[in-house]
């Protein structure tokens, strides 16, 4: 795991900050964007165009908040049953808690849109910090975190161009690792089965694909990605699939373990061995993956430990003090089925 961050050099945006550049007093701003109808359509209009071209935010707790230290986070995650959601805040809450701050929670459902919706609804109200789950957004919300002085932190997955803080696993380096494990173990004609999840996580998943099995000088191709979510059944579904599109098939590298041990599963119902007619290999190292028969070899991601640094991070960041980068690498768990 990583940790990157970018300096900023822009403060919030505040409600004279759009008077000044529409050229009217903060007074007229407040009472164009309160009670529109008080104000003419022309000067509605300029005000507008100002607030539209800074990007600004109504801060609507400041009346109430302005003089006291806010103790919110919001935090949005693309779903609940996001894979690690669960511990990822876990770890968040085990350290903001006992500090005083709480988290409040909400979900895009994986819709970019809707991200921004909430974004909009949240930081209008006097927040500590912001959290996302997510590394992907629009450019409605990349402007307005841009123009917020309060921390930003993308936590989960790695990404070239962050926010501000940004906490994750290097998920190409683990699939990299995961794939060359397989490679190294003599299987000639490996496969990759995919699910419905982030695009970005989706994205990185394949580029740490493509990179052991070229450096291996073999075929990349074989993947499926399936529009379902990775599930048991999904993977129990997808893999008749795979021996359909490649009877040659010989192992089969999953994206989540869920997806993995429905694989193992259908392999059972088959009476097909593994891993001597068919390795299985998964990502996450869920607890299922330690009781299926035979235990799935997969990745294991520190997802607690990954909030527990964000959030020691994140306090720092608060308190304008230093914070440490830090990387903790996934490691491998190897089991009987590869």
């Amino acid at each position: 795991m990583s940790i990157n961050k970018k300096r900023r050099s822009t403060g919030r945006v505040t409600l004279a900050d759009v008077a000044q550049l529409a050229g009217v007093g903060s007074m007229t701003v407040s009472r164009a964007l309160r009670t529109p109808e008080q104000v003419s359509d022309k000067l509605r209009e300029k005000i507008e165009e100002a607030v539209s071209q800074l990007g600004y935010l109504p801060n609507q707790a400041a009346s109430s908040l302005a003089s006291a230290s806010s103790y919110t986070i919001a935090m949005i995650v693309p779903s609940l049953s996001e894979p690690g959601c669960a511990e990822m805040f876990a770890g968040l809450q085990k350290v903001l808690q006992p500090a005083g701050y709480q988290i409040m929670l909400a979900e895009s459902q994986h819709r970019i849109e809707r991200e921004e919706k909430l974004l909009e609804t949240l930081l209008s109200y006097n927040l500590a910090a912001a959290i996302l789950l997510s590394v992907e957004h629009s450019a409605n919300v990349r402007q307005w975190l841009d123009n917020l002085t309060i921390p930003v932190l993308e936590i989960g997955a790695l990404t070239d161009s962050p926010i501000d803080m940004n906490i994750g696993i290097d998920y190409v380096e683990a699939m990299f690792q995961l794939t060359q494990t397989v490679v190294a173990k003599g299987y000639q004609n490996i496969g990759m089965l995919c699910a419905n999840q982030e695009q970005w996580i989706f994205q990185q998943h394949l580029q740490g694909w493509r990179k052991a099995m070229l450096k291996a000088h073999m075929s990349p191709h074989r993947v499926i990605n399936a529009a379902e979510p990775a599930s048991f059944s999904t993977g129990a579904q997808q893999l008749p699939e795979f021996l359909l599109a490649w009877p040659e098939i010989d192992a089969l590298v999953c994206v989540s373990d869920d997806l993995a041990c429905g694989a193992l599963y259908e392999c059972q119902r088959r009476h097909i061995k593994v891993p001597d007619s068919l390795a299985v290999v998964g990502f996450g190292n869920a607890d299922v993956s330690k009781v299926c028969q035979p235990p799935l070899t997969t990745i294991a991601i520190p997802h607690k430990e990954i909030g527990t640094r964000a959030a020691q991070a994140l306090l720092a960041r608060i308190h304008d003090e230093e914070w440490e980068e830090v990387t903790i690498a996934s490691s491998l768990c190897k089991r009987e089925s590869c």
